[in-house]
Order: C-alpha cells, then sequence, then structure tokens
C-alpha cells in the first residue's frame, strides 16, 4: 500500500492535562508517513514540558502567544507539507489505525475527492458516551449550510485546502471549521465512511460545552457568505425577513467557488437544511417559541416530505406540540429515567 503523507496539526493552549493523551493518540498510530505540527498559544499551565517530553516526536513545534484557536491552526496549515491534512484539538482523540484507514479510502477514490469524513465517539467525564457520524454522503447543500460531520474525523488533501485558501477564518471563533469545510465542498467531492475516526472530547471549558448555543449564529454567517459569492441574492432577502436570523447577515469576504459544482446545487435546498439546523438549535437551547416560528416558516414554504427525512425535526415538531410547562416535566421525567437506568 502506498502512504501519502498525512500532516496533523495540533493547536493548544492550557490543555496540559489532555495533551499528553492527544499526543500520544497521533504518535500511536503507528503511521509510516506522519507530520505533526503541534502549535501551543504560550501556555501556562505544564504544556511546554509535555511538549519538550515528545519533541523528538514532533515535525515542528512553538509555544508562543498568539490571538486564538484559529491563529494556531493557520500557523500550522502554513508549515504542512502532507498529501492529507487535518487538525487535532489537544483535547480530542484518535481511534486506532485512524490514519492507515484514512490512507487506505483515499487511494481507493477518484482523485476529485478531496476530503473523507467518519465519525466520532462523543465522550468525557459527567458526559454519556456516543456515537455520531453525521450525515451520510450528503451532498453540496448540506455542506454549504451547516457542520455536516464531526470535525476531528475529517480529512482533507492539501491541494484542495490550498484551493480553498489555506486557512481557517480568524474572526469566527466557534464556526471556523464548518467555514472550511462549506468552502472545501466548493471545490472538491467529499465522501462519508461508517467508521469512527476520533474520540470527541467534552468538558465544561471545551467551546463545545460552553458556547455551543451561539454555533449557529457563526453558520449562518458563513452560509450568507457563501450565497453572497454565488450570486444566491434572493436566499439572502428571504433571511432578511426572518428575526431570529437577521442579525448575523453582514458577513463577507471573497471567495471562488467551483462553477462545476455549485451550478448543479440547489439553493431552495440549501436554505431548508440552514432553517433545520436553527430549528435543532433553538430547541436544544430552549428556545421553543424560536423554534415554532421557524417550524411554521419551514411548513409553510417547503415540502411536507423534506421535514418528514430530516433527521431530528419529526421528533421536535412532536415535542413541541406541547406546551412548554408539560414539556419540561416530561424531558425531567426522560432524564431521571435516563440515570436510573444508566
Amino acid at each position: 500500500m502506498n502512504f501519502p503523507k498525512i500532516s496533523v496539526v495540533i493547536p493548544s493552549y492550557n490543555q496540559g492535562h489532555f495533551l499528553e493523551e492527544t499526543i500520544l493518540s497521533v504518535v500511536n498510530q503507528k503511521y509510516p508517513n506522519l507530520e505533526i505540527i503541534l502549535v501551543d498559544g504560550g501556555s501556562k499551565d505544564n504544556s511546554k514540558d509535555i511538549i519538550k517530553k515528545y519533541e523528538y516526536q514532533l515535525t515542528w513545534w512553538v509555544s508562543e502567544k498568539d490571538k486564538g484557536q484559529s491563529d494556531a491552526i493557520n500557523k500550522g496549515f502554513a508549515r504542512v507539507t502532507g498529501d492529507i491534512v487535518t487538525w487535532l484539538c489537544s483535547d480530542d482523540l484518535y481511534t486506532e489505525g485512524a490514519l492507515n484507514r484514512v490512507a487506505e479510502i483515499f487511494s481507493e477514490l477518484p482523485d476529485d475527492v478531496g476530503l473523507i469524513y467518519g465519525g466520532a465517539t462523543l465522550f468525557g467525564e459527567n458526559f454519556k458516551s456516543t456515537d455520531t457520524y453525521g450525515y451520510d454522503n450528503a451532498g453540496i447543500e448540506r455542506y454549504i449550510s451547516g457542520q455536516a460531520f464531526p470535525q476531528p474525523s475529517g480529512f482533507f488533501k492539501r491541494k484542495y485546502l490550498l484551493e480553498a485558501g489555506n486557512w481557517v477564518r480568524e474572526d469566527l471563533h466557534l464556526g471556523m471549521d464548518f467555514d472550511l469545510f462549506a468552502r472545501l465542498g466548493c471545490v472538491c467531492k467529499f465522501h462519508s465512511v461508517n467508521e469512527i475516526f476520533s474520540l470527541y472530547r467534552l468538558h465544561e471549558a471545551s467551546k463545545t460545552v460552553s458556547q455551543h448555543s451561539k454555533l449557529i449564529e457563526d453558520w449562518t454567517r458563513s452560509f450568507v457568505n457563501l450565497c453572497r459569492n454565488f450570486g444566491w441574492n434572493d436566499i439572502i432577502e428571504k433571511l432578511q425577513v426572518i428575526s431570529q436570523l437577521s442579525g448575523f447577515l453582514n458577513y463577507h469576504y471573497p471567495f471562488k467557488a467551483k462553477e462545476s459544482i455549485v451550478g448543479k446545487a440547489d439553493k431552495k435546498l440549501a436554505l431548508f437544511y440552514h432553517l433545520c439546523y436553527w430549528v435543532k438549535s433553538c430547541y436544544q437551547y430552549e428556545r421553543r417559541d424560536d423554534a415554532r416560528k421557524l417550524l411554521a416558516i419551514l411548513k409553510k414554504d417547503y415540502p411536507a416530505e423534506w421535514l418528514a427525512k430530516e433527521k431530528h425535526i419529526p421528533q421536535i415538531i412532536r415535542r413541541l406540540m406541547f406546551p412548554d410547562l408539560l414539556l419540561n416535566v416530561l424531558i425531567s421525567l426522560k432524564k431521571r429515567y435516563k440515570k436510573l437506568v444508566s
């Protein structure tokens, strides 16, 4: 088997209690053509000692003050030389043999497939472990409307990263991964794999836990930016009259997508998917009135079969039929039941 070089960027800041385990999860892959770039933001804990312990395993590392996670990732991207690139946050892990499988799968696919993604196991102290796989071989409409798969389980070819810009947005502190993946979706094909590639750690300090409710706002900024670049002005006009989204529409930077990919996209379907992401977010964070208003728009403007097939939406519709007081009681009882059986 041919072993293309794989570059893994590890951005880190004050994650000394997780960092060693993360480094070892990469090193212990035993992948024969591996490049590890570790970018630390000048941590004040024991991170630097851990990095020095494993520096012989690292291709390049630095520990210096930076402007945040996106800046650290971009420093890493500027250094990578691999055929396949990804980044692994310093609290996440790879599953055994993940990199070998990634290389093997890429070798079996056409060259225009520039990104593959698998599933991830969500885990952490006080969190019940669960597997998530994202959306199976979704179309371009899904990839530009919201995050379709877990970030640490996505791997992409460097040549398409260069075509998509070779950077993540430093002004998107929560949704920079989706923004990059959306751009990649506009220049190459994606392929999903029904295998777990990573372990995604949840803890109180992680953005996924502490700031997740605002993630959807960055997704809207990125989605609107793509619409502007595609010339989908009618989609932006529809977003402007939706009060829940109208405050996040003034985001723009130039980007050139491949017409062969975007020209075939169904913009109505892309907007539908984006609004569904909003419904899920509003429901999850108990903004139920907003969820009901957005569902009313979806029911009015889109086919019923679309709603019936969309992940989690039929369940949310059924639950929102109950008054909030009764719904709170039902949710509380469900949580208690889960604790009893776990």
